[in-house]
């Protein structure tokens, strides 16, 4: 019998294994996922919303949770890097544009109490961009900025792998009650037995048998769009910090990262963050949408939006990519005992690569021990 078993792979799974790989209360450790499928948008499967080079990362937020949430993993970049042996995380800096005065009061409340390295600005500071006129600029600079998800998995498995984790890489198709503990059917062989259990499925977590009752949690279709940078272009956009906008009061955040290297070897600026596509439920569901290139709508209103506020990138090359996300009804992540010996982490809204180092911590904490290990109040996070 397995002592602890992470179903899941990515941030959130990834980072509860090194935690658990550290705690002795956890015993042997078994995290299951499968690797990251070679063409994602044509087969494979299950994904990953981290299949990607570039995630915003930052402690300024609308609300205490999610800021502390975010410095708790900042704090702890440098030894993840270390231990796991790839340098993840660029300081770039993220700039917050708000056109509502009360959104913008919110945040400078929050990165205030939470000492973020910040200041107020303009946007004439940023000559590539086109802000509406009455729009406000925060500027943080310290650790936010970008981080790459796959290298983050990576250094988090390596480090697991090293305290003596074992890594399979399968995927789950079900989670039962036994004898002292749960039953784990495996896709791949033969059902595994384990004392304990952490659910960090992502988008999956209501798409196979792995949890006893469903939770407030919704996996969402959403559209990045891509746009090529190169030339003099580049050389426009060589500063450009990752962006977050807020200018409408109906309107979704929208998010930008700067041009990044991808691994086919362009500079590629992602935007994303607006949608209108309904929620996806079963696993084809996901994997389809995985698949696809995303919601022509949403792309179209992207790509419109880029024109109007970067200039420099209408009408460059651009492409669309399908991604899920998993939103819970609190707006917080979902950490909690589901079943005996049962944990889940989920329903993190996007926002999993920036601060999963904390949320697989917590939920590290409570399997292995039965504790809840913060100052912020564990009914924030019961969905």
């Amino acid at each position: 019998m397995i002592d602890t078993v992470v179903v899941g792979a990515g941030p959130m799974g990834a980072s509860a294994a090194r935690h658990l790989s550290m705690d002795p209360a956890a015993g042997e450790v078994l995290v299951i996922g499968p690797d990251e499928p070679t063409e994602p948008h044509s087969g494979g499967g299950p994904f990953g919303a981290w299949h990607d080079e570039a995630r915003l990362t930052r402690v300024i937020a609308d609300d205490d949770v999610w800021a502390t949430l975010a410095e708790e993993s900042i704090d702890r970049y440098p030894q993840i890097a270390a231990e796991g042996g790839h340098p993840f995380h660029r300081p770039t800096g993220v700039i917050y544009v708000h056109q509502q005065a009360d959104s913008h009061q919110r945040q400078l409340d929050v990165a205030r109490r939470h000492r973020a390295v910040f200041r107020e600005a303009d946007t004439s500071e940023f000559p590539y961009l086109r802000a509406a006129a009455d729009a406000t600029v925060i500027v943080e600079r310290g650790g936010a900025g970008m981080v790459n998800p796959r290298l983050l998995v990576q250094n988090q498995l390596v480090a697991a792998q090293r305290n003596g984790a074992i890594v399979l890489r399968d995927h789950v198709d079900g989670i039962e009650p036994a004898a002292d503990g749960v039953r784990i059917r495996i896709a791949g062989g033969d059902p595994i037995q384990a004392r304990r259990v952490v659910v960090a499925a992502g988008a999956y977590v209501h798409a196979f048998e792995l949890l006893p009752e469903p939770l407030p949690v919704t996996s969402v279709g959403i559209t990045a769009l891509f746009f090529r940078v190169d030339g003099e272009v580049a050389d426009v956009l060589a500063d450009m910090p990752g962006i977050l906008w807020h200018e409408d009061a109906d309107q979704h955040w929208l998010y930008s990262v700067p041009p990044t290297r991808y691994p086919d070897g362009n500079l590629w600026f992602k935007i994303g963050g607006y949608r209108d596509s309904g929620p996806v439920r079963s696993r084809d569901e996901v994997d389809d949408w995985h698949r696809s290139d995303g919601g022509q709508r949403e792309g179209e209103f992207l790509s419109h939006w880029v024109a109007e506020r970067i200039p420099v990138l209408a009408g460059r090359e651009a492409h669309r990519v399908g991604c899920v996300i998993t939103e819970s009804s609190s707006g917080f992540p979902i950490i909690r005992d589901v079943a005996p010996h049962v944990v889940v982490a989920t329903g993190c809204g996007g926002a999993a690569a920036k601060s999963c180092d904390e949320i697989g911590r917590l939920a590290a904490v409570l399997s292995a021990r039965g504790e809840w290990s913060s100052t912020l109040d564990a009914a924030l996070f019961a969905g």
